[in-house]
This record gives structure tokens, sequence and C-alpha cells, in this order.
């Protein structure tokens, strides 16, 4: 699991540090700098190449003199020096614009550092952290057919391979993967109860936009009641969305950090619950980390038992993202100041979401 994540001049991140939790939710006003974060943590599943062409877009107001550096670091397995210092593992990723790359592993330990340069940093970093992406599933790339036959067992960051995915589930995974994801939807959207793929015939659209040679089919939700099957030009922006969600979440191999941006969107508000319900069970059931971003008060109340998880983010005049902790930096405080001052201390989460909608907790529109 990742524990802490340390990030200077990347982007808006001027100077910003993360204790994170297995499952972490990331709010505040649009262009704050949550997605910044995720982009960070999407660059450490680049190639070295890749981010020497990425380097030059990603420092602090562009300035090309600005060190950049992404930090993150991770228990490693309870093994102690003398003395039972917890050693952790130490990922960074120093670079300056004109500069290649620094990618540096080490270990500390207290205030001691073991420098142990790793070269090859690929490695080093996939059994940590794997390749993690940004999942935002776009509904508008799944409405047509999509092609067929490619090995993929995962799911695009847009999810715009989901009839691939769905076909390969169900001639490798038809027990296991579909069936999850099967069981999900209709607990969830009664209405269906059953996936189902049709061949097509390939269109010159198809073509055009695919290439030659490639099988298409059409992703189509099935009522085995009323025997109708509807197909993905029939069905709403939002199952679509939703059903892209549940794939992502019961993929064979999960990401071991997935990165989530806006889990909400397009689903009706009585489904939230069950949606972000499902990530939590992954988080406990395949052992895998999670930061989501989110605009909805209806995800904030749900966080009101872990309010060490979710992160407030905001901008100051200079354009520099801040970072607060809910429970470490708004609530502790107030609650210690409460006392002090013999009052009763702010009871936020009986009404989480509200209170950050209002503007109690930061993090809102100026």
């Amino acid at each position: 699991m990742l524990k802490r994540v340390s990030i200077q001049n990347f982007k808006s991140l001027k100077d910003v540090t993360l204790d994170l939790q297995k499952v972490n939710l990331l709010i505040g006003p649009n262009n704050s700098g949550k997605t910044n974060f995720l982009k960070a943590l999407e660059l450490t599943a680049l190639h070295t190449s890749d981010i020497i062409k990425a380097k030059s877009a990603v420092a602090f107001r562009k300035d090309e003199k600005a060190e950049v550096v992404i930090k993150l670091i991770f228990p490693n397995n309870g093994r102690t020096f003398i003395g039972e210092q917890i050693i952790n593992d130490v990922i960074e990723i120093n670079f300056q614009a004109e500069h290649d790359p620094f990618i540096h592993y080490y270990q500390i330990a207290g205030n001691q550092r073991n420098n142990d340069p790793f070269k090859d940093f690929q490695t080093l970093k996939l059994p940590l952290v794997g390749e993690p992406k940004i999942y935002k599933p776009d509904p508008n790339k799944l409405t047509q057919p999509g092609p067929v036959g490619e090995e993929v067992e995962s799911v695009n960051a847009d999810a715009s391979n989901l009839v691939n995915f769905l076909d390969l589930m169900l001639g490798k995974y038809r027990r296991t993967t579909l069936n999850r994801i099967e069981h999900d939807l209709e607990k969830c959207i009664p209405e269906f109860n059953e996936i189902n793929l049709a061949n097509v015939t390939a269109t010159d659209e198809l073509k055009k936009l695919h290439g030659e040679g490639k099988a298409f089919k059409s992703l189509g939700l099935t009522n085995n009641k009323q025997g109708i099957t509807y197909w993905a030009d029939e069905l709403s922006e939002g199952t679509l969305y939703f059903l892209a969600l549940l794939c992502i979440i019961n993929q064979p191999n999960p990401p071991k950090l997935l990165l989530l941006e806006e889990p909400e969107k397009g689903i009706h508000p009585r489904r939230l619950f069950e949606v972000i319900q499902f990530i939590f069970s992954l988080v406990e059931d395949k052992d895998v980390q999670v930061i989501m971003t989110t605009h909805s008060p209806i995800v904030v109340d749900m966080f009101k038992d872990m309010t060490e998880s979710v992160f407030i983010f905001d901008k100051d005049e200079e354009g520099a993202t801040h970072v607060k902790n809910l429970q470490r930096d708004i609530i502790e405080p107030e609650t210690a100041r409460s006392k002090e001052l013999g009052i009763e201390p702010p009871h936020y989460t009986d009404s989480l979401g509200d209170a950050w909608t209002i503007g109690f907790l930061g993090g809102v529109p100026k």
C-alpha cells in the first residue's frame, strides 16, 4: 500500500504531502489540483523515455529551473532495523525541465537513509504500484459496436475497449468475472440480469475508425423476464457508465492503485451508495488501494466515519495547491479549540456533504 506521497513543483502542486489510507477521497473546486495529483501518480507508470517527453509541461508555472520531485513511500512488509525502527521503501522521481529525470530507490528508517540506486526502475515499481491509470469512463464510446479479439484483460482508462473486455470475459471467465459483473448489475439495476454481445457487420465507418480485418460486436443488456435485450445505443449514459465502473472494479487483475475520477458521473443519487460500496468491497476483497475525486456531497457523506481519508484541495493566489486532511487539519484542531473555549465543537460528520457544500470545510469555489 502507498503510505505517503510527497510532491514538489508538479503542475499546481508546489509542495504537498498526503498520508494515504486504503481508500481516499479528494474534494475541492474545479481546477484546484485534484486531477494533477492523480496525474503525478500516473506519471510513475511511464517508462523513463516517456517521462523525458512529458517533463517540459509539468513544472510549476512552467518554470524550467524548478526541481520537480515525486516521492512515493511504502511500508516495507514489517522488516525492521535494530531498535525496531520500521523500514519504508521510497521511490523518487526527480527532474528539472532541461535535464533527464533522476529515478531513485532507497530505504528510510527513522532519520536513517540507506541509498541504493536501482537501475531497472520498471522492475522495481511494478510490484509496488503496478501501472496506475486514471479511470474516467466515457459512455459516448460505448454506444457503438467495438472491435473484439484482443487478449487484453484490463479496461482502458476511458472504457473504450469494454466490448472487447466483456467478450474476453464471456469466453474465458464466464463463471467468475462476468458472473460477478452480472450479479452486481442486477443488484443495482434490477431491470437487467444478463450481458449479451452480438456479431455485427463492419461498416466503412468502423473500419476507418478501428482498421481493416477486425471483427465487431455490439453490447446489450437483457431483461430475461421480459425476453428483451436493449442494445448500447438504446441505453442511458448512466447505465453504460455504471456498467463500465462494474467492469473496472471486477477486472481479473485490478491495478494495485486504482485512480478514479468522479464515480458519481451519470449515476442516479440513489445508486451512488451501491457504487461506493462496491469500491469499498474491492479494497477489502482484492487488497487494492483507491484514490478518487468527487464533486458529489452524497459521496462525501459516505466518508463521515472515515474522515482521515478525506483530503480537501484549494488554491492560493499564486496558483499553488494546498491540501488539508479533514480529520487532522480541520476536525481535530477545531475540537481542541472548542474544548479550550468551553463550547460544543462543530459536528461536521452529522451532515458532512452539506458542511462541505456550504463552505465550512473549505475546498469550494471562491
